[in-house]
């Protein structure tokens, strides 16, 4: 029996960019095979809709809306909805998932995190960290600035190319980090079926913090994928992106951004 939860997914009431409410993309996932979902919208420093002059209480409950709907239709219907965030750096973003609502109103201070405190506040709350859509270059975002201190990476994402896509993976073989397909997903149909990405697990996640255990854990696990993706693309000769590396705690690096690529 295979599994299959979808881990990068926006609503229109937590990201800018979603089209849908939570509740829409139950049926949608269900016909297709789906066990589960994970609802991880634009946090305070990415692409969020709350208006970020709200207090910080009704800030967050904004935000959470979208994963409550979902998991409340979830509930009825019979998928399961899991709850994460995806949020922005400079140049990178990252999938946050182990985290609760409740976290975040007690954490006004998040607002301020940088890689480190993120990295070290996610720890102490048995949380854990992938890396978004590594080498995605588009007009709002260049995003390659790795943190070897993030315990997976997303070498599968429905909105790559084929050779942003093929670059994540040559950059995660013999790291030995969770790997991740997500669809990114910001409205019923966005994707294609056949472009509708997963994580998948031969038993069920009992809930989200055996997601965060797999990923901690590196547990077995397969992808669905983009068709003919999952393969490496050939170490660049350079690398054109303002791409700084960041370490086990969030520090920066003196080092090439091409070593990104050494094993």
């Amino acid at each position: 029996m295979q599994y299959l939860y979808e881990t990068h997914l926006h609503t229109e009431q937590g990201s800018a960019c979603g089209k849908v409410p939570g509740r829409d993309y139950i049926r949608w996932y269900r016909e297709l095979g789906y066990a589960g979902i994970m609802v991880t919208d634009h946090f305070f420093h990415g692409n969020a809709r709350p208006d970020r002059a709200l207090s910080w209480d009704k800030w967050v409950n904004e935000f959470c809306s979208g994963y409550e709907d979902a998991r409340a239709a979830g509930e009825r219907e019979g998928l399961q909805v899991f709850f994460g965030i995806e949020e922005r750096f400079e140049w990178d973003e990252w999938l946050i998932y182990g985290l609760t609502k409740e976290f975040l109103l007690d954490h006004p201070d998040m607002r301020e995190w940088g890689r480190a405190e993120y990295l070290r506040h996610v720890r102490a709350a048995g949380g854990c960290i992938v890396q978004a859509h590594p080498f995605r270059v588009r007009p709002y975002i260049t995003n390659m600035s790795p943190c070897l201190g993030v315990d997976g990476i997303e070498i599968g994402n429905a909105g790559n190319t084929e050779k942003e896509d093929g670059l994540a993976v040559l950059y995660a073989q013999g790291r030995g980090k969770f790997v991740s397909a997500g669809s990114d997903v910001h409205w019923v149909g966005h994707r294609k079926p056949e472009e509708t990405l997963a994580v998948v697990f031969s038993e069920p996640l009992r809930d989200v913090k055996d997601y965060v255990n797999a990923v901690l854990t590196n547990r077995e696990h397969t992808l669905r994928l983009m068709p003919n993706r999952g393969k490496a693309y050939p170490a660049p000769a350079q690398l054109d992106l303002p791409c700084t590396v960041y370490g086990e705690k969030g520090e920066p690096l003196p080092v090439s951004p091409l070593s990104i690529f050494e094993k």
